[in-house]
């Protein structure tokens, strides 16, 4: 075995232990603990995903459940509006055995309840009937549009002038009845409707028209006592009235 004096001119190298390997250095090093900011990066990441996937399950279920409700709207197809008399009085009513005058006063309220579809009157006919469903008066209502699921107040002013002799509109026996029913306090009346409409559906806006008949009838108006020169008296029972509303396709 070789031997190193003192007086060597070779200087002396330290021995390494056989398991030394400068790469594991190298690798120890980047093994070492991530500083706190990087730590703190990797934690907000999946924070931030979680937070925004929360937010939006709520959107997403309720666009499930509108798709869906959309797709039963359209394969419904047109409903028909919903038509209620919220008010009603006459005026200046008089009656005889030839004649009658009458001025009535009727507020409606429709409202759409299509999710999908616009509803378009566009021509608007309102009828003051007999209890006998006999045609008393009409009047002319200014078209409107109705959008989805949305109202609209209709106040329709109708009066019945007098005519020179009998009515030849009435039937017989009309005007006696009604002259009986005032006596006793009240009469009934109906007010009907005769609508065309349009309606326009989906995305590209697909037209139908139909025709309408909302129907309200028999409905009882009592005579305020001691008006009998004035003629006023106003519906009776609890209001709204809903209307019976049958719908035909053009």
């Amino acid at each position: 075995m070789a031997s190193f004096s003192p007086s060597s001119k070779h200087a002396i190298v330290p021995l390494l232990p056989v398991s030394y390997q400068p790469n594991s250095i190298k690798s120890q090093s980047n093994n070492t603990p991530r500083s706190s900011s990087t730590m703190k990066a990797s934690w907000w990441t999946p924070t931030i995903a979680t937070f925004i996937l929360l937010i939006s399950l709520p959107f997403l279920f309720v666009g499930i459940i509108a798709g869906s409700r959309i797709r039963r709207e359209l394969s419904l197809g047109p409903q028909a509006p919903l038509v209620e008399i919220t008010a009603l009085s006459v005026h200046k009513f008089n009656v005889s055995e030839t004649n009658l005058t009458a001025e009535w006063d009727v507020k409606f309220r429709l409202e759409n309840p299509n999710l999908v579809s616009y509803i378009s009157f566009d021509r608007v006919e309102g009828f003051i009937l007999s209890e006998d469903t006999v045609p008393l008066a009409i009047k002319s209502i200014e078209p409107f549009e109705l959008t989805m699921r949305t109202e609209k107040e209709v106040h329709m002013r109708v009066a019945m002038n007098k005519w020179d002799g009998e009515q030849p509109a009435l039937k017989q026996g009309v005007l006696e009845k009604m002259m009986k029913d005032r006596e006793t306090g009240g009469v009934r009346f109906g007010v009907q409707m005769a609508i065309w409409a349009t309606y326009r559906t989906g995305w590209l806006w697909k037209r139908q028209h139909v025709i309408m008949n909302p129907q309200c009838l028999d409905l009882p108006v009592a005579f305020v006592p001691g008006t009998t020169t004035i003629g006023f008296g106003i519906l009776m029972g609890a209001v709204p009235w809903t209307c019976y509303v049958p719908m035909l396709a053009d």
